[in-house]
């Protein structure tokens, strides 16, 4: 049986971090850190690329969620940045995302990039639980777990 990029990725990202992953039927892979955070990888369609997301908290109406979502603009218009925020008004949360090419990429160079995913999450995470929002480009102290700390969801 002939495994395909993403699944190839997927296994050699699962044997670093010690938790055997691999792609379901909808070509995505979701992993849970503390049972707090669940960040989806799943193939693009094109297959040249994956998208990397999470939702990150609720967000209450009000003055604090407009701060927040002129913030996360604020976020959106860096250069170089490590992902987009968006918000969903499905279930009221800020999401935040990022598209990972194929090319070049290895299980050492995804869990690079997703340690420093999780450290913009969490901060943005925490930040929403505290109220207390983080400088534009900073984050907050370390305030999540590492690629280490991942179960597979």
């Amino acid at each position: 049986m002939s495994l395909d990029p993403f699944a190839i990725l997927l296994a050699d990202l699962g044997a670093l971090i010690q938790v055997p992953l691999h792609p379901d039927h909808q070509r995505s892979c979701c992993l849970s850190f503390n049972h707090e955070l669940h960040v989806q990888l799943k193939e693009d369609e094109s297959k040249d690329r994956i998208l990397v997301g999470a939702f990150l908290g609720e967000i209450p109406p009000g003055k604090f969620r407009e701060n927040v979502l002129k913030e996360t603009l604020k976020e959106n218009n860096l250069f170089p940045r490590m992902g987009t925020f968006g918000y969903s008004d499905r279930n009221n949360q800020l999401a935040f995302f990022s598209y990972v090419s194929f090319q070049g990429l290895r299980g050492d160079t995804m869990a690079d990039f997703l340690e420093a995913f999780l450290e913009k999450a969490f901060s943005w995470r925490t930040a929403l639980q505290t109220g207390q929002l983080p400088q534009r480009g900073q984050i907050l102290h370390k305030t999540g777990p590492s690629i280490f700390d991942v179960q597979r969801k």
